[in-house]
């Protein structure tokens, strides 16, 4: 996906990275509650090969999986980019 944020966040800078000698995992996703800052269960998860959608996507849906709120709200460095095709991909997953 062609990158269309302004954010100069490490996410962006690095997003195009494919390998990092030495390491497997590039990094941690995680949600969190914003009210009491606990990590939600299931809401962790490695992040390979730079910040790959598809990583955060499982993350945040395994985290909201069976709960029921009136709203959320996700805080995201470049959720600008990353919420162009998430309708998409909670659909396909609620059919895996």
């Amino acid at each position: 996906q062609i990158n269309s944020c302004e954010s100069q966040n490490d996410a962006i800078v690095c997003a195009g990275i494919r390998s990092t000698p030495g390491y497997t995992v590039s990094g941690a996703g995680l949600t969190l509650c914003a009210r009491h800052s606990l990590v939600h269960p299931n809401g962790v998860g490695d992040l390979q090969k730079g910040e790959r959608y598809c990583n955060i996507d499982f993350i945040v849906l395994s985290a909201l999986k069976g709960l029921k709120l009136p709203r959320v709200i996700i805080t995201y460095d470049i959720g600008c980019q990353w919420s162009k095709n998430l309708q998409k991909h909670i659909k396909m997953c609620l059919l895996n």
